[in-house]
């Protein structure tokens, strides 16, 4: 039992704590961020909820497997859901926080939110599958959902500097894109996997391609980070 929580738990404090260090101007206040990892936690049960609707409604008007059925499934059913409450909770504490005064302060928050949610889904998973499904998660679905927060934090943070500098015009169009660019990412990866084992080589090349240029590309939007002012 120790050893499954541990597989399940370790790899996404591993993440957050990666990104949390990469924050060198100013860290953030931990009652913020415990905030923002337990609103991760506590979006895994409408996710549940939402999800299972949304499969419901997907069985009734696609036939189940096809191509269709999968790309409705997996972008909407499952990607714009999961992601959705995301940024719900990333926004609903932090838009208006004092403690948000650099960009690179959006990645952090939504790397905590994500970690929150892949920690306690891992969980279940683990539990219930075992230690061989823990150890192929940590090194897929734990760097995926870090994968479509840093976006969505990198996309966040440019909405909140435009909104501080007064480009108004630009900063709904930002906020979109914090949402629907992890939405797409996240469909794609669910839809790799759930399409046919000729995919299977697609998934491995697009995971293999996004976490290389993802990570790599964190220490320079930390390097590049700026005052929201």
């Amino acid at each position: 039992m120790g050893l499954l929580l541990a597989v399940a738990i370790l790899p996404g404090l591993y993440l957050l704590r990666m990104v949390y260090n990469l924050d060198k101007i100013e860290k953030e206040p931990l009652d913020l961020l415990r905030k923002l990892f337990f609103g991760g936690v506590i979006a895994l049960f409408p996710v549940i909820i939402c999800e299972n609707l949304a499969g419901s409604i997907t069985n009734l008007l696609f036939t189940p497997k096809t191509t269709l059925y999968n790309v409705v499934e997996f972008f909407l059913g499952v990607a714009l859901v999961e992601e959705g409450f995301k940024y719900y909770f990333l926004k609903k504490y932090t838009w208006n926080h004092p403690a948000f005064d650099y960009r690179f302060d959006a990645v952090v928050y939504a790397v905590c939110v994500s970690m929150g949610f892949a920690v306690i889904e891992n969980i279940f998973y683990v539990m219930e599958h075992g230690l061989e499904v823990g150890i192929m998660r940590a090194f897929t679905s734990i760097p995926g959902h870090g994968m479509f927060a840093i976006y969505m934090g990198l996309y966040y943070g440019l909405a909140k500097l435009y909104a501080k500098r007064g480009y108004l015009n630009r900063v709904q169009g930002e906020l979109r894109k914090a949402l629907w660019v992890p939405v797409l990412l996240h469909g794609f990866y669910d839809f790799c996997l759930a399409d046919g084992a000729e995919m299977v080589g697609v998934f491995f090349v697009f995971i293999s391609i996004m976490y290389y240029r993802t990570y790599s590309s964190l220490k320079q939007f930390a390097r590049e980070d700026e005052r929201l002012v």
